[in-house]
């Protein structure tokens, strides 16, 4: 006859499931932690980068501060530069003004257009010459005469013997109103 012990178990509670039982957990805790160290080393591998990510930066900020007390300094030398040269082109500008007014003093005409010596050859202004004033204040102290009645008319027909002369001439019609429209 057996005897069952109402205490006594059987399954998990033998030393047997706790066995099995503990490797299941061994098991699992060894993939926790498999999974736990390739983490730390993905994060171990993403914190090198930021580091040298944020060297990168730490560097390019030391080149930019460096660039920009180098372009500070030539803007200060261009600036002196610019200063300079424009202080010579105002000295030299007056400079310019005092020799264009003492060519203009030199070259300048002091002896009134009456009085100078006209070469024969020379086809001067008036008073003795060709008259060069406009025509309103060359006319504006009588009328003008028209040129119908000049001597110097445009046709010769004032004078007799040329008129006669002319004996090929043909008239030509001319229709006014082709004319006016633009066909010949």
């Amino acid at each position: 006859m057996t005897i069952t012990l109402p205490w006594q178990g059987t399954g998990n509670y033998t030393v047997e499931g706790r066995l099995r039982r503990t490797e299941r957990h061994l098991a699992e805790v060894r993939a926790d932690n498999a999974w736990l160290l390739a983490v730390k080393a993905a994060t171990d591998d993403y914190f090198t980068r930021l580091v040298a990510d944020r060297d990168d930066v730490y560097d390019a900020y030391k080149q930019m501060a460096k660039r920009a007390a180098d372009s500070e300094i030539v803007a200060s030398c261009a600036q002196s530069e610019l200063e300079t040269v424009t202080a010579d082109r105002e000295r030299l500008e007056t400079e310019v003004r005092a020799l264009r007014a003492q060519i203009a003093n030199l070259t300048a005409v002091t002896v009134p257009a009456w009085h100078r010596d006209i070469d024969p050859g020379d086809h001067p202004t008036e008073p003795t010459g060709i008259d060069v004033r406009d025509l309103r204040t060359r006319f504006a102290t009588g009328p003008v005469v028209s040129l119908h009645y000049s001597p110097q008319a445009v046709s010769p027909t004032h004078v007799p013997a040329l008129a006669a002369l002319d004996t090929d001439t043909v008239a030509l019609p001319v229709l006014a109103d082709q004319l006016a429209q633009g066909v010949s």
